[in-house]
């Protein structure tokens, strides 16, 4: 550990648990801030890799016009739960520390007809995260904050659900991503109280880092094996992108 770091670590300390001497705490908060929860909807962009090229080969045999052809994935929404451990206001800025919990949904359904009879698809990807992480941001005018800066670390997993109906009867399938995958999340967004010290709205742009290496079944089936000639290289995510929250924040004074 350098000595610059020791010294920003040192005085972001200082700040923290010693605000109320060093800053006239001027929005009513109690010795130590905020504590809360809060929850909202959550809408995420990425880029799939093997998933797509598995969506293009189903789409590539489903020609005829009693066929359907799988809509492609890259756009997934849900929820947000989360705590903000602490939310201090000082003299010119606050400062909140946060953890929290989400599951965002995108699913597609297709049909192909082979010389075995129709075969409807249904494919429902789940993608779970869990974060923790910081916000750095001032007030604009009474009641209206501007968050400069948002910044998480994140924890993500993936499932895809394939359930298949034929004559047959139904047959599904779960896979999941077969190690931990970090990722993280940057952006900035605003507050804007509504009852103030207690609820407040608030929203967040951001661009999130997300990847999803393999995929496979508790079985040890892999994803990749749907796919003729895979590329062994591809990921089944490749990348995040842009990600919007919309949140209601419950807090109380410590």
């Amino acid at each position: 550990m350098n000595i610059k770091f020791k010294i920003t670590f040192i005085t972001i300390a200082i700040i923290l648990f010693t605000g109320k001497t060093l800053f006239s705490q001027s929005f009513g908060f109690g010795c130590l801030g905020l504590v809360g929860g809060y929850g909202g909807y959550s809408y995420q962009q990425y880029q799939p890799g093997m998933l797509e090229t598995y969506v293009n080969q189903f789409n590539a045999n489903a020609l005829s016009a009693d066929e359907k052809q799988l809509d492609n994935f890259g756009k997934a929404e849900g929820y947000r739960f989360g705590l903000n451990f602490f939310r201090a206001k000082f003299s010119g800025f606050f400062v909140t520390a946060k953890g929290y919990y989400q599951q965002l949904g995108e699913s597609s359904e297709g049909t192909l007809i082979t010389r075995a009879g129709l075969f409807n698809y249904d494919y429902d990807l789940k993608l779970k995260s869990w974060g923790i992480g910081f916000d750095v941001g001032i007030p604009v005018f009474n009641g209206f904050h501007w968050k400069i800066l948002d910044g998480s670390l994140l924890i993500n997993s993936a499932r895809l659900t394939e359930t298949v109906n034929s004559f047959a009867g139904t047959s599904v399938q779960k896979f999941n991503n077969d190690k931990t995958e970090l990722g993280y999340s940057v952006g900035s967004g605003f507050v804007v109280e509504i009852l103030k010290n207690y609820i407040s709205l608030e929203g967040i742009v951001a661009y999130t880092y997300l990847k999803i290496d393999k995929m496979k079944t508790d079985e040890n089936f892999q994803f990749k094996d749907l796919i003729e000639s895979p590329d062994e290289n591809e990921s089944f995510i490749k990348s995040g992108g842009f990600n919007a929250v919309v949140q209601l924040n419950f807090g109380f004074p410590l």
